[in-house]
């Protein structure tokens, strides 16, 4: 049985997508996923784009936590930059 038609989203426009859009996206996808297995439809393009969107997100949160270890050992990082910058 043939599967809903989802959009497409190109990898450089999920790239710039708002991370509360991103994971708007991943949620409706995968509950649309959940539904459409129960009912015995095809979900192979939603799989797809909920596998880009979930990447993406991932991706953004990883690279967040690592930023914010990164600033925890490493305060002076901030401070410098921000008391060299502000005389500006």
């Amino acid at each position: 049985m043939p599967g809903r038609s989802v959009p497409v989203h190109d990898r450089d426009y999920i790239a710039i997508m708002p991370e509360d859009e991103i994971r708007a996206k991943v949620n409706q996808y995968r509950g649309w996923i959940e539904s459409d297995r129960r009912r015995g439809q095809e979900t192979h393009d939603i799989e797809v784009e909920y596998c880009y969107l979930a990447e993406e997100l991932k991706l953004r949160e990883t690279r967040r936590r690592n930023h914010e270890d990164f600033m925890r050992r490493n305060p002076q990082v901030f401070d410098e930059y921000y008391y060299d910058n502000e005389a500006n």
